[in-house]
């Protein structure tokens, strides 16, 4: 059967949306690949990733949004060096985004009281560790207290949680966007600036 061919396959008008609209869905999808990017980081000389959370995508602003604790190891390296990079894969459409932008650590502003309002329970457990984020440990266990093992508090008991509880939101300035195919790849390079966005073949 032969693979059907995309709209933005031969139009490069069209990917910027298109890299949108999968961006949205991993918002609110639990499904959907881009949900969960790959976010890296720079420590010194060399470079640090781990896997996120996608909590927020706002294409007017060209930002991109996760949660995290304040006390892990990625908010010091992002203190000395703001950029930062997501990757994300699609496994079903087959396609690849490489995004790069500038990271701010917003804590205890507005952003994060209305991101701490829509954060569930069982999310909110996790900003009540008593130590910050990869601290050695003797014995296995979760960072939150024992008691709340295989349960979840009370809503108002995870109001002491909002203390670790930070914003990072990144603003946009460069996506490269492949397209995996049999027909033949795809690939190109999106500049974003406040005015205008241009968008370029490269070859895969």
């Amino acid at each position: 059967m032969k693979e059907k061919i995309p709209d933005y396959y031969n139009n490069k008008d069209l990917i910027y949306d298109e890299i949108w609209t999968l961006l949205s869905r991993g918002v609110v999808d639990r499904s959907e690949d881009f949900r969960l990017p790959v976010v890296i980081v720079n420590r010194n000389s060399t470079s640090d990733g781990r896997v996120v959370v996608l909590r927020g995508a706002f294409k007017e602003k060209k930002i991109l949004r996760f949660h995290t604790d304040l006390r892990s190891s990625k908010i010091e390296a992002l203190k000395k060096n703001n950029n930062i990079y997501f990757l994300f894969y699609n496994k079903k459409r087959k396609i690849q985004v490489r995004a790069k932008g500038i990271a701010t650590i917003h804590y205890k502003n507005e952003i994060t009281e209305q991101a701490w309002k829509k954060t569930q329970i069982i999310s909110r457990k996790c900003y009540l560790a008593e130590k910050a984020p990869g601290t050695v440990s003797i014995s296995p266990n979760p960072g939150y207290p024992k008691e709340l093992e295989g349960k979840n508090p009370k809503i108002e008991d995870t109001e002491i949680g909002f203390e670790n509880f930070c914003v990072i939101e990144s603003k946009i300035d460069e996506m490269e966007w492949l397209y995996l195919a049999s027909q033949g790849h795809r690939r190109a390079l999106i500049k974003i600036n406040e005015n205008n966005v241009t968008t370029e073949w490269l070859t895969p």
